[in-house]
């Protein structure tokens, strides 16, 4: 039989997977402070001289260490979005909104939850997530040291 002769062959697959990793030094020195301290830390590429939020121990583009740590301020720019409808086993109950954030003064982008959106007007609360909408990042009260811990709210 060829290839597609009988239609698509589907496959269905679940995980559910719990792990637990230790954190390079950079990473945990990343989420401690952000747990810890409520501040978003990055670092530089002493090459290219991109600041790398989330930080690394690599620049992902020049394949060196990276440099020196930077405060990053409260605020940024959307640059990619989403709102979720249907479940997903394992996360949050919808609808939510997820949004890829460039904090300002760095050069790449974060993933939190963005806070009060009208979720219950759908056509409304994705035209209020357009690419380069300016948030501010909102950092939780009760901080665990996770990347949940940073949201967004539109400004």
């Amino acid at each position: 039989m060829s290839a597609g002769a009988a239609g698509p062959w589907l496959v269905e697959q679940n995980w559910d997977v719990t792990y637990q990793h230790v954190a390079d030094e950079v990473t945990a020195t990343f989420l401690r402070t952000l747990g810890e301290e409520g501040r978003l830390i990055g670092r530089r590429c002493p090459r290219c001289k991109r600041v790398l939020l989330p930080p690394t121990q690599l620049c992902d583009r020049d394949l060196i260490p990276t440099g020196e740590w930077f405060d990053l301020p409260l605020s940024g720019t959307i640059r990619a979005a989403t709102i979720v409808f249907r479940p997903v086993r394992g996360l949050l109950d919808p609808p939510y909104a997820l949004a890829y954030v460039e904090v300002d003064g760095a050069d790449t982008a974060i993933p939190g939850l963005v806070q009060g959106l009208p979720l219950e007007d759908p056509e409304r609360a994705r035209a209020e997530l357009e690419p380069g909408r300016p948030v501010e990042v909102v950092i939780a009260a009760e901080r665990a040291g996770r990347m949940s811990d940073v949201g967004f709210r539109l400004r």
